[in-house]
């Protein structure tokens, strides 16, 4: 009886040539490089929307506190006038 203690490979297929080897390496490293870029791009592009959208709130916040406090030094005028007005009218 004899033992089996190993499995030993056939060699049906042909290797490939050290050169195919590192042109199949490179055409990898390639599209990796290709996709992080892609990635990147998306993400310099998310977070500048993002930015620009908060900016663009901020300025809006802004701008209806502006707007608010005009409103309400307006109502303050035209209280005031009122009351000279009132007082114009009656020495009149």
């Amino acid at each position: 009886m004899s033992s089996v203690t190993g499995f030993r490979k056939m060699n049906w297929f042909p290797r490939p040539s050290a050169w195919k080897t590192l042109q199949a390496q490179q055409a990898r490293r390639r599209a990796a490089i290709a996709d992080f870029q892609a990635q990147t791009q998306s993400l310099v592009a998310g977070l500048s929307k993002a930015s620009t959208m908060q900016i663009q709130g901020v300025g809006e916040i802004a701008t209806m506190t502006a707007q608010s406090r005009l409103e309400a030094r307006v109502k303050e005028m035209q209280a005031e006038f009122e009351g000279r007005a009132a007082q114009i009218d009656r020495f009149a």
